[in-house]
């Protein structure tokens, strides 16, 4: 006998899907779908050659690619070509191209098709649960009182940073951040959620995996990690502190394997191989020289107010964050502050890219600071923030909207890339798209969710309400026991 959904199941069904976590993530993953384009797939073709190694030829080296041109920031060691990153890029983005492949896709028979799939499977996926993740941390720094905060938090991270700009990239900082984010968001329910000791496991279990997958994709974030994970230990949380360990373990794992593989230490990086073997200094080692780091101050200053200036009102509102917060505030600020100390103290900007690409670490936490813009003192102060918000946050998801469907390629970083893309695009040199005639009904079924979910509050809010009831009344249960 064949199974048949009640009419309520139907009810339950439709209602998720409405939900404003539901329509944020799938928004944001299509948005950054319908953005991927040509330009992104072919010049960063350096991350695909990574992915077709690992399928197509079952090795890590990327030489003889038959797919890729193997050019720009690899090494060459043992008579073998490695790219001068970390594996985790090129791992995650195996994961959907061996099922692709399965359906018989595959970068020699469509390679644009093919490498627009294994972005938007993994960079573009992750980048939106993290947006969900940061609508989640919005929602409980505000203690959910209102819905609209928490989204423009989630928007400005999501389409008003440099998120936006390299969500269609297959990248080994785009995706780092995301398990950053995740597992800051994991460790915060741990801190201010009430769950059963299975849960709270699950939970440690999780959010040590995706600290170590931060440290798999890129050392970039390697200092921020270390702040995540002291904010771990800030709860005291003890019994936890093995799952924490035993993932995070599980999750550098793939780099302990990568390195003793390829370099013959499981501790040896790809960075300082190349270094070690080539004599090669990638420009990203931490040195202090006074000229060095007045000077990445004032451009990394002047990057942000060009290229995401909606995240100075997310500074500002930083500050403004609810005191019974602060712990999670500092950890906040603590993690921007530890990545720009280094960036700051290094000699590369990033090289050919669109806008500060070394800050794209920093752009989740310092989005947070926009639900913090709720606290200002007065209520002019606020309905200003608000009109400032919406006005500045428009001309950055304008800035970075261009940069994605444009190109993170940028290679004149003396010269602001946004009006030279905007010349470009009014000339009609405009990027083919492999992923539009797939997404595109997609985006326009969601857009007309989401006129449903909020032109139908109070049917939502009683829905809501009745989940509401049930989960107090599992609570009392599972008290009670």
């Amino acid at each position: 006998m064949m199974f048949a959904p009640s009419r309520k199941m139907k009810r339950d069904y439709f209602s998720l899907l409405l939900r404003t976590e539901v329509i944020l993530f799938l928004g944001l993953w299509l948005v950054y779908g319908l953005t991927i384009n040509s330009s992104n797939i072919l010049e960063f073709g350096l991350q695909q050659s990574g992915v077709e190694a690992i399928v197509e030829h079952h090795r890590f080296s990327v030489e003889n690619s038959t797919s890729w041109p193997v050019t720009g920031d690899i090494f060459n060691y043992n008579g073998h070509t490695y790219s001068n990153k970390q594996p985790g890029q090129a791992m995650v983005g195996a994961v959907p191209y061996f099922f692709l492949r399965l359906f018989g896709l595959s970068y020699g028979k469509n390679r644009l098709l093919a490498g627009a799939l294994v972005t938007f499977f993994s960079a573009s996926l992750l980048t939106a649960l993290a947006g969900v993740a940061i609508f989640k941390l919005a929602q409980d720094l505000d203690d959910r009182r209102s819905r609209v905060w928490p989204i423009a938090t989630a928007l400005t991270f999501g389409l008003g940073s440099l998120t936006f700009a390299y969500s269609g990239i297959a990248h080994h900082d785009t995706i780092a951040t995301a398990f950053l984010v995740i597992a800051f968001y994991l460790i915060f329910t741990l801190a201010r959620h009430n769950s059963s000791e299975r849960s709270n496991r699950l939970k440690a279990g999780l959010a040590g995996l995706c600290l170590g997958l931060t440290v798999t994709t890129s050392m970039l974030l390697f200092f921020m990690v270390i702040v995540v994970g002291i904010y771990f230990l800030s709860l005291r949380r003890w019994r936890l502190v093995a799952p924490f360990l035993i993932g995070g373990f599980a999750g550098v794992i793939p780099l302990l394997f990568y390195n003793a593989v390829n370099f013959g230490n499981p501790f040896l990086m790809a960075a300082i191989a190349n270094y070690k073997f080539t004599g090669y200094d990638p420009e990203v080692f931490f040195h202090l020289d006074w000229n060095n780091f007045v000077s990445k101050t004032n451009e990394y200053s002047e990057f942000l107010a060009l290229y995401a200036p909606v995240l100075w009102l997310g500074f500002l509102g930083l500050g403004f964050v609810q005191q019974k917060y602060r712990r999670e505030k500092y950890f906040v600020a603590a993690t921007i502050v530890v990545l720009i100390v280094y960036v700051v103290n290094v000699q590369g900007l990033g090289t050919c890219a669109y806008g500060p690409r070394y800050l794209l670490p920093i752009m989740p936490f310092a989005s947070l600071g926009v639900i913090g813009l709720r606290e200002l003192p007065s209520k002019t102060w606020r309905y200003t923030a608000a009109v400032g918000l919406f006005l500045i946050g428009s001309l950055s998801v304008l800035i970075n909207l261009v940069g994605a469907v444009r190109g993170a390629m940028y290679c004149n970083l003396a010269k602001y890339a946004f009006p030279d893309y905007v010349s470009a695009i009014m000339r009609g040199e405009v990027r083919s798209f492999p992923l539009v005639p797939w997404l595109l009904p997609l985006a326009i079924t969601m857009c007309l969710l989401a006129i449903l979910r909020f032109s139908l509050p109070k049917m939502f809010a009683a829905h809501e309400s009745r989940l509401a009831k049930i989960a107090w009344v599992r609570n009392k249960q599972f008290g009670e026991k």
